[in-house]
């Protein structure tokens, strides 16, 4: 019964997060029809929310149909509902924005520190994996941010750092990964079709969400 529940709660929780949050940005948005409209109902927002919902299911289902005593799961409903956000605001507004970040951050140590009350040996169970995919952000996008600062923005290396803390090195690295390999073939296509050129610049975080998707549905 608490598998499926846990389940229910998270598919519930990912839709209506995911509307609050764009509800709770909106003020900061550029575009007028952005500020008095809804991001989350338009076409994209839409097919985000329910491509995010259906990678949760994939995930639950890959994790042996856990419940809520699966920290990893717990943190990867909550990056999947950012991620949805993020990918939208990239997309529609070219921002992460730092504040729904600094959020991410406080739910990350409430997080694991309600797991650490639980039930310590989770914690310590994860946390080599938690190092690893902070560190592979770390050092993947600061040098990337270092060697072409103006083709990747510091709101992505900031989100990558988010990435690295909740998906871990065993979800962070293939997401990433995937990512790029979509990225670059995307830009490839446009280049060839010559809807872009070499000094056009892609919102990235859209790519970091499909590579997450990607990684999800791999299992």
């Amino acid at each position: 019964m608490k598998p499926i529940l846990t389940l229910t709660v998270s598919l519930l929780f990912l839709p209506l997060a995911y509307w609050g949050m764009m509800v709770f940005l909106r003020p900061s948005f550029k575009d007028e029809k952005n500020k008095t409209g809804s991001l989350a109902l338009t076409p994209a927002g839409a097919l985000v929310a329910a491509v995010s919902e259906l990678a949760l299911v994939r995930v639950w289902f890959a994790r042996g149909r856990c419940d809520y005593t699966d920290m990893m799961f717990i943190l990867i409903v909550i990056m999947l509902t950012a991620m949805s956000v993020f990918c939208i605001t990239d997309l529609y507004e070219r921002i992460v924005p730092n504040k729904l970040l600094l959020i991410l951050l406080m739910l990350y140590v409430i997080t694991l520190g309600l797991f650490g009350v639980y039930d310590m040996s989770i914690l310590i169970e994860t946390l080599p994996s938690i190092i690893l995919g902070f560190i592979f952000c770390a050092a993947s996008f600061g040098l990337a941010y270092l060697l072409a600062h103006k083709n990747l923005g510091a709101g992505d290396v900031k989100l990558s750092l988010v990435m690295g803390l909740y998906l871990t090195g065993e979800y962070v690295v293939g997401a990433v990964m995937y990512g790029c390999i979509v990225g670059a073939l995307f830009g490839i296509v446009q280049l060839i079709r010559k809807k872009m050129t070499r000094k056009d610049l892609m919102p990235f975080v859209p790519f970091l969400y499909i590579g997450l998707i990607i990684r999800c549905f791999i299992g």
